[in-house]
């Protein structure tokens, strides 16, 4: 039998789209296989969101020659996130470029048949998940937003939701088959509205998901602090299964910063938001559950950042007293309208000693705040096993370092009381029952 292998980069949409990849080619009689080496065909499932992240897909061109020169049945595809600007690179290294919107018709392409069948929502096809307890359920694809610094709506075009009955139902069969942590994903995914009912929101997705059999903590990402309304806050803090951590870009801590992005709010406005989110946590959960965990999203070194705009932004970082962040340096990205419009001004030096003073804000917070969970006992969800220690999160996100000397714990939701906790993670002591 021929073998495939998926080389997937970027984000858990990405992903998600690999294991929809995975259910074409073996449709098709592949297998997947461990290794490139070992494969037929490879295929690169890339992300463009920052430059970088190009040129590793480029960096992988000599590599691919090697390969091709000793397996002359080799073939190479290129799919994911791409802008029609790097496509001519990329035709030199890959015997395919195509769309994962064109998934469905993907056999016809590869086998040189006449593309007669119409094409079909790419995500109505049912994905060889990769987990057997977690689960990423894109509700969503596409954004409309056109924040000044991204290529998203050039790379995945834009919104487009999914019919709510269809997640839902997917939904349903990953709890009967015990799936523990399900992620919504969408890179706008709090504008949703089911194409079936406009008045279905996100908030009564997620009512609606709340009621589902099963025991199986909800999370997802990516929202927008736009469009995060009361309703969806109430909704949220009024759902058992949903778990208390949110990931909410702000981007950046200055106005005048977050106007060029084309992000349209204000820092206050952000932290107005983060306080009624918490506040509705806790007023309407009680012990840890009150604790909201939240991350955000931080772009240092946009074009025309000062020092002075910069310290705004760290400023948000102590008011907001996130959980986490994710801090990216920033590169300008063809398409987008910085990249068009505005000169990349800010010294590479800079944008790293900005990174490094935020991490270490990080830090610093969450230094303080991860104390209230020493000596409690929390539930883990366990996903890795190394030879001392497990690896897991808790309801909150947060990474957890256990000790246990019960075997077959990854997957499982257990009891951990935490003995240690650090800036950025918690450890502990497996409780058996």
């Amino acid at each position: 039998m021929k073998k495939y292998h998926i080389v997937t980069f970027g984000c858990q949409m990405n992903i998600s789209d690999s294991e929809r990849i995975s259910t074409i080619f073996e449709s098709m009689g592949f297998i997947e296989c461990p290794s490139i080496d070992e494969a037929d065909i490879i295929i690169m499932n890339m992300c463009s969101v920052r430059q970088s992240a190009v040129d590793r897909i480029l960096g992988q061109a000599v590599r691919l020659s090697e390969l091709k020169k000793t397996n002359k049945r080799l073939k190479l595809i290129l799919t994911g996130c791409f802008l029609e600007s790097d496509k001519f690179k990329f035709n030199r290294i890959f015997d395919y470029v195509l769309k994962k919107e064109d998934l469905e018709i993907w056999p016809q392409i590869l086998t040189d048949l006449d593309i007669r069948k119409k094409k079909m929502d790419y995500l109505k096809i049912d994905p060889k998940r990769s987990s057997s307890f977690q689960a990423s359920v894109p509700i969503s694809n596409g954004c409309d937003n056109f924040c000044t610094y991204c290529a998203v709506p050039f790379t995945r075009g834009r919104l487009v939701s999914r019919s709510h009955k269809s997640i839902i139902k997917e939904i349903r069969d990953l709890a009967k088959k015990g799936y523990k942590e399900i992620w919504l994903l969408g890179e706008n995914v709090n504008s949703y509205h089911s194409p079936d009912d406009i008045n279905f929101d996100f908030a009564s997705l997620i009512r609606a998901i709340d009621e589902i059999d099963g025991d199986f903590w909800l999370r997802f990402t990516s929202p927008h602090p736009k469009d995060f309304s009361d309703s969806l806050i109430e909704a949220l803090a009024e759902s058992p299964k949903f778990a208390p951590y949110i990931n909410l870009p702000a981007q950046a801590g200055n106005n005048e910063i977050l106007r060029k992005m084309n992000r349209p709010y204000t820092s206050e406005q952000y932290l107005k938001l983060i306080k009624k989110i918490k506040k509705a946590f806790s007023s309407k959960r009680s012990g840890l559950e009150r604790e909201i965990a939240i991350s955000t999203d931080i772009i240092v070194g946009f074009p025309t950042e000062s020092e002075e705009q910069f310290l705004d932004t760290l400023e948000l970082f102590k008011k907001a007293e996130f959980d986490m962040a994710f801090i990216a340096q920033y590169s300008p990205r063809p398409e987008s309208h910085c990249y068009k419009n505005m000169a990349d001004d800010v010294k590479k030096t800079d944008k790293r000693s900005r990174h490094k003073i935020l991490t270490e804000s990080l830090k610093e917070i969450g230094e303080k705040k991860n104390k209230i969970f020493q000596d409690q006992t929390i539930p883990v969800l366990v996903f890795e096993k190394y030879k001392s220690y497990y690896l897991g999160r808790n309801r909150q996100n947060k990474s957890v370092k256990i000790f246990s000397k019960q075997e077959d714990l990854v997957g499982k939701i257990i009891d951990v009381t935490i003995s240690k906790t650090l800036p950025l993670s918690l450890e502990g002591n497996h409780i058996y029952h």
